[in-house]
C-alpha cells in the first residue's frame, strides 16, 4: 500500500491572520506584549548575522513584514534565528523556501501548528503548517462521532 501525503492548502489574504502565540521548541513564549506592531504584540527573536547579534521583533500579521531589528542585515542575506530566552536555534533544516530555495526557520503555535519562514532577509517565503491530513480526519471523527459516518 502506498503512503499518501494529503495536504489541504488555504490561501489567506495578507493582513488577515495574526499570530497571537508563538513558542520556541523548548516552550519559551516568543511574544513581546510591550513591543507592538500594527497594534499586536510582536514576535521576539534573537537574530545573528556575521558575528553581530541583536533582538528582532517580527510583525505578527501574516504577510506583512514591518519588522523591527537591532542589527542591520542587507537585503537577500541569510540570518540565523534563536530563542532570545533559552538560545535554542529556530532553524528548520528539513524545510526549504518555495520562493528562493533557501533555508527556513520555524515557530511553534498552539495545537501543534507551526509558522515557517525564510531566513533570507526580504524573501516573502513563509507558510502556516496547521495540522496533517491525518490529524484533521481524527479531529473530524472525534467531533462527529462514529454515528455520523455513512
Amino acid at each position: 500500500m502506498s503512503e499518501i501525503n494529503d495536504r489541504l492548502e488555504l490561501v489567506i489574504p495578507h493582513g488577515k491572520l495574526v499570530v497571537g502565540q508563538a513558542y520556541c521548541p523548548n516552550g519559551c513564549s516568543l511574544m513581546a506584549p510591550a513591543r507592538r506592531i500594527h497594534g499586536h504584540p510582536a514576535i521576539h527573536l534573537r537574530a545573528t548575522y556575521q558575528q553581530r547579534s541583536g533582538s528582532i521583533y517580527l510583525d505578527p500579521v501574516c504577510g506583512l513584514h514591518d519588522n523591527i531589528s537591532e542589527i542591520e542585515v542587507p537585503p537577500r542575506e541569510v540570518v540565523e534565528f534563536a530563542c532570545p530566552y533559552c538560545g535554542i536555534s529556530l532553524d528548520d533544516p528539513d524545510v526549504t523556501c518555495s520562493e528562493c530555495a533557501g533555508s527556513m526557520f520555524a515557530l511553534r503555535l498552539p495545537e501543534g501548528a507551526h509558522v515557517e519562514a525564510c531566513r533570507r532577509n526580504g524573501c516573502p517565503g513563509h507558510r502556516l503548517r496547521v495540522i496533517t491530513g491525518e490529524q484533521l480526519m481524527q479531529r473530524l471523527f472525534d467531533s462527529l462521532g462514529m454515528d455520523s459516518i455513512l
